[in-house]
Parts: structure tokens; C-alpha cells; sequence
């Protein structure tokens, strides 16, 4: 197995989104009754009349021309970058991490940063034999396997059915004339698959739309194929449906808001924040105005909010409430005292008080 470790690999293309095989694919060829390996991802070909299975490209997701055409047996083949997202029927088995851990003796070396996923059918699990492999065994003592299985024929695959793995297998039989008693025994069945590597970076996954497959469904199948094309695969029935799981190899390598979305809601937080602040201050400006408008009363003097001044008790100092202001001419106009107001003194015997001021002749008011 040395020899298929750390290799360079063939760059496959992407794969981001879930891509179906050919039902055919799905089939295990166990090329006699007591065969006890079975392989899909095959096609049948001629072998001097007869038929034998070999590795078909035709079972693998689409890959570039620049990858040109693998020869049987495939032996891992090459790897998908950006790989987003494990075929239907298949799902992430197993992972390795650049400079860090890995679940398999992975075939083909990362790059840093990168992340590589191993994509198995539901209930393989991922090996390294003569390349990046995905097994199963159904032996005694351990739980069952439903698959479909068929044989080839030619270049045709024949009795393609389902069924429950390990089997009894005749060994031998005893007598001659009657039925003799038949000796069977029970063997484990090894079933291989073709493991897709899937290669990714971080920035492949902050890039992928939420539109997008990250996943990939393992499906069981009760029933065989529709169709006699030349290829394998497996389908269990015996496990329920595996839910879309991300390739990644952890919830938190799932993209979140962008860096973008976030500068946009920081900007949209300081306008608004802004054009509050604007708004709050027009208002206070506005309403001191009006408060400012509201001191000179509609009736001039007196007016509600003036600030009036009285000569009197208080002399020329201001009095709140009164503002100075010139004498209206229609109210206190001057005017000459009449004749009748002549002068007069004091009668006779009034005493004289120094308080009192000395008597003056009468002025006019100026």
C-alpha cells in the first residue's frame, strides 16, 4: 500500500453539486455463485465469450478531457478541487486535513489549507487498497447487508436482484442415487466501491450559494435497476435514508455573513444614526424659536411675556412683566392746568412742619 500513498494525483475538474450515476452503478458484480468479493462501479465486458467486470469511468462524476481516459484498474484515478458535494447515493466517509489528521491512508497529498473528504455509499467505510478504496464486509455475527448484485454475461449484466449478504454457499454435497445431504457454509462477502476524493478550501465554501448542494444523499434501494447497462453499484436497504450532509469536515466551515454584509449593516447603523441625531436637533431648534417668538405679546405693551418698567415704588429699576417703553400720545398727552387751578396757602394758623416742603409757585408740566 506504500505505493499508493502520497502521490500528486490527477486533477479530476469541480464537483459542486449532487450529480446522480447510472442505476447500473449501483450494482455489485459477483461474478459466480461462490464468489465472495463483489465490485461496482463496473461495466461487463467480452473475455473470450464470456463476460468479466473492469473499472467504467461512466460511474465517476463527469471529469475534464485534460484528464484524459483511465485504464482498468483505475486505482484511485485522481481527485475533484473544488469538490463540494458527494455524489447521490454517496456521502462524506471519511476526512484529512492538510499538515493535520486524516481518517484513511489518503492517496493523493494536499495542498496547504486544503481539506480532502471521501465520499463511500452509506455503510462503507473508507481504505486505502491499491488506492483510495470504499469497503464493506458482511460476515457472520455482524449485521446483515441488503445490495443488489448481478453477474456479467458477455457485455451484458444479468440477474441483477436484491439481496441479503452473507449467504449460505453449497461446499459439498454427499451420496449418489438420493438426494444427499448438502453441506453448505457461510462466507463473508467483501463488497468494494470506488471512493470519490474531494478536495476543498475554506474559500471555496465562504464562495458557495446558498442554491447550492453542500451535500450528498445516501439513498437505500429495495429494488434493482431498470436498466442492463454496464456498470455496478450498491444500494442498502437495511439503513434508513442518510439526510443531506455538508462535506465539510465540521459545522463551523459553513459560510456565515460576508464581510460585505457586515460593513453594509455598520454603515446603515451610523446613517440612521445620524439622521436621528439631525432630526432631534431641528425639532429642539424649531420649538426654541417659537419660544423666542412668544415673548413680544399681540398687544404691544403689556403684551404676555414683555418685561415691563414702573417709575414708581421701584424707581427706574426693571420690573419683571414690564419692559420700558415711550408714553402713548393718545394716552398721556400734556396739557396746561386750567385757571381754576390757582395757587392757594396754607391757612392761617396751620402750623409749619419741617417736613413739609417749602411752598413753590406752581410750574406748568413741560
Amino acid at each position: 500500500m506504500g505505493d499508493h500513498t502520497g502521490l500528486l494525483g490527477t486533477l479530476l475538474g469541480p464537483i459542486t453539486t449532487a450529480w446522480s450515476m447510472p442505476p447500473s452503478c449501483t450494482v455489485h458484480v459477483l461474478n459466480c455463485a461462490t464468489c465472495t468479493r463483489g465490485y461496482r462501479g463496473q461495466r461487463c465486458v467480452d473475455n473470450s465469450g464470456g463476460g468479466k467486470p473492469e473499472d467504467y469511468s461512466g460511474c465517476w462524476p463527469p471529469a475534464t478531457p485534460r484528464a484524459g481516459t483511465p485504464q482498468h484498474p483505475f486505482a484511485g484515478w485522481g481527485f475533484y478541487s473544488p469538490g463540494l458535494a458527494c455524489p447521490t447515493g454517496y456521502m462524506a466517509a471519511c476526512t484529512a486535513e492538510h499538515g493535520g489528521r486524516a481518517e484513511w491512508d489518503i492517496e493523493f497529498t494536499l495542498l496547504p489549507g486544503e481539506t480532502a473528504i471521501g465520499c463511500c455509499p452509506q455503510g462503507f467505510h473508507c481504505t486505502n487498497l491499491f488506492g483510495n478504496t470504499c469497503l464493506s464486509t458482511a460476515s457472520t455475527g455482524a449485521p446483515s447487508i441488503s445490495a443488489v448484485t448481478g453477474f456479467c454475461s458477455g457485455t451484458e449484466l444479468v440477474n441483477v436482484g436484491q439481496l441479503t449478504l452473507p449467504t449460505a454457499i453449497i461446499t459439498a454435497s454427499s451420496g449418489t442415487g438420493a438426494p444427499a445431504p448438502v453441506q453448505t457454509e457461510t462466507r463473508p462477502v467483501t463488497l468494494y466501491a470506488p471512493m470519490f476524493q474531494l478536495n476543498y478550501q475554506s474559500s471555496d465554501m465562504a464562495a458557495l450559494s446558498p442554491s447550492t448542494s453542500m451535500g450528498a444523499t445516501a439513498t437505500g434501494s429495495t429494488s434493482a435497476p431498470n436498466d442492463s447497462s454496464n456498470a455496478a453499484t450498491d444500494s442498502s436497504s437495511s439503513s434508513p435514508a442518510a439526510s443531506n450532509a455538508p462535506v465539510a469536515a465540521s459545522e463551523s466551515n459553513q459560510p456565515g455573513l460576508s464581510t460585505a454584509a457586515l460593513v453594509g449593516i455598520a454603515v446603515g447603523a451610523a446613517v440612521g444614526t445620524i439622521l436621528l441625531a439631525a432630526v432631534v436637533s431641528w425639532v429642539w431648534i424649531k420649538r426654541r424659536r417659537q419660544r423666542a417668538a412668544q415673548t413680544v405679546g399681540p398687544d404691544g405693551i403689556g403684551g404676555a411675556g414683555e418685561t415691563k418698567f414702573d417709575t414708581g415704588y421701584y424707581g427706574n429699576h426693571a420690573v419683571h412683566g414690564w419692559a420700558p417703553s415711550e408714553l402713548a400720545a393718545h394716552r398721556w398727552a400734556p396739557s396746561e392746568l386750567e385757571p381754576s387751578h390757582g395757587s392757594s396757602e396754607l391757612p392761617a394758623g396751620t402750623p409749619r412742619n419741617k417736613s413739609y416742603y417749602e411752598p413753590r409757585s406752581p410750574a406748568e408740566l413741560g
